[in-house]
Parts: C-alpha cells; structure tokens; sequence
C-alpha cells in the first residue's frame, strides 16, 4: 500500500510537472523577459532609483512567488491600479518570461541598511524562515523573497498586513502573527531582511 503510494506520488508529480510545459507556465525565455522588463518593469521598479523605495525589487523573487503575484493583481486580490492593468495586457507566456529574467537575478546590495540583532531576533520569533525560506530567499512554493528587499517596502507591506489591508500567505486579515508589532519593531525587522542578502 505504501509503494502504491509512493508510485502514485511520483506519476502524479511527472503528469504535474507535463502539464505545467503544457500550459506555458513552467518555460520561460530570459532574453524575452529582460526585454519586457525594461520596456514595462524598470520604470517604477528600479534597484538604483531611491525615488521607488516604496515598490518591491523584483531581482532574485522566485519564479512561483512573482507569478502568484502576478494572478494575485490579475485576479484583482491585491489592487494597485497600474499592477492590475498591467497584469490583465501580459499573458501568461509573458510573465513566465519576466518570472524567469527576474528569477536569475541577485538583488543588490543594500546600502540602506546593516541590519540590527533586534531584527534578526525578531524574524526568528515570528519564525519568518519557516514559510520564506531558511535564508529568506523565497521558496519554489511562491513565498516571496525578503533577503535584500527594500527596508521601506517591507515596512509599509507588513503594516498594510497587521492592519489587514493586504493578505499575509493564508493567514487571518488582520495578520495575527503581526497584529502587535509596534511600528519601530517593524521597522527593525524590514531593516534586518534589507541587509541580507
């Protein structure tokens, strides 16, 4: 029974992983995608531009977490207006391109913060690695990467999530988990997740 099992697993994971080639969501071409994005991404989402602080660096978000945002705005389950535009014009080979340019991308450097021993302390009490990864890298699973994003992002993020403006994973809105960080330990733990790399 168990074998049965086991076998049953791995044919069906062969099918998932055909069917995903099947419907253009598991190839994708980089060139393509460095091309889209510096027509329709670099623009607000720029690594070097401070002026963008409040929107996310895309470098280094693994394939499953951009595209989950992605039908996150398309699906109108997250609601910046450009973003929802945008994300009902691209189809779904588009943002494979786009997920996989940007997937093979390291983030750089963050030059706005150190870090601190408060919000390092603070991502492993509110066990941070468990759902994003044990370098908080993201995970194939679509949990976004935080190692080297934006302090001020991550902040204004985990704000609209305690107050429950925007959904955390599948947690409750407002988020539990964060409901009594006070802004100054927010800040602490955006700027710990902004020195990583």
């Amino acid at each position: 029974m168990i074998i049965d099992r086991a076998r049953y697993a791995v044919a069906a994971s062969a099918l998932g992983g055909c069917l995903l080639v099947a419907h253009g969501t598991a190839a994708g071409d980089v060139a393509a995608g460095a091309r889209l994005a510096a027509a329709r991404c670099v623009s607000c989402h720029s690594s070097t531009d401070a002026s963008h602080s409040t929107h996310p660096l895309l470098e280094g978000q693994p394939k499953a977490a951009f595209i989950a945002q992605w039908r996150a705005f398309r699906d109108r389950k997250r609601t910046a207006p450009v973003m929802v535009s945008l994300a009902a014009e691209l189809s779904e080979q588009n943002v494979d391109d786009l997920a996989e340019h940007y997937a093979a991308l390291l983030p750089p450097l963050s030059p706005e913060s150190s870090g601190s021993d408060a919000g390092r302390a603070l991502a492993d009490r509110l066990r941070c690695a468990d759902c994003h990864g044990p370098a908080l890298q993201g995970t194939d699973a679509g949990a976004a990467r935080l190692a080297g994003q934006k302090a001020r992002y991550t902040a204004w993020s985990l704000q609209l999530m305690r107050g429950g403006t925007r959904s955390h994973g599948t947690a409750a809105k407002p988020d539990p988990l964060l409901a009594d960080l006070s802004n100054a330990e927010i800040e602490s733990l955006a700027a710990h997740m902004a020195s990583l790399r």
